[in-house]
């Protein structure tokens, strides 16, 4: 399983990209409140205490299950 302080740090290496996935990292890189460690879920509730619309919440989905199918050095 890869470190969840990883998916911080890998999502904020997509802040280029032009596509949901790129504007979600810019806003991840611009949350001075973003957890740098946490589970899914707590990414989840996290956006919806802030108001989050779905398909953010879909974004996080979407963006969590590619990360998981990186591979990952440690």
């Amino acid at each position: 399983m890869n470190d969840t302080a990883d998916f911080t740090r890998w999502l904020t290496s997509h802040t280029d990209e032009l596509n949901r996935l790129g504007f979600f990292a810019r806003a991840v890189a611009n949350d001075p409140h973003w957890p740098a460690a946490a589970t899914v879920e707590t990414y989840r509730e996290y956006l919806e205490r802030r108001g989050a619309a779905p398909e953010v919440i879909d974004t996080l989905r979407h963006a969590w299950n590619e990360f998981q199918r990186q591979p990952h050095s440690h």
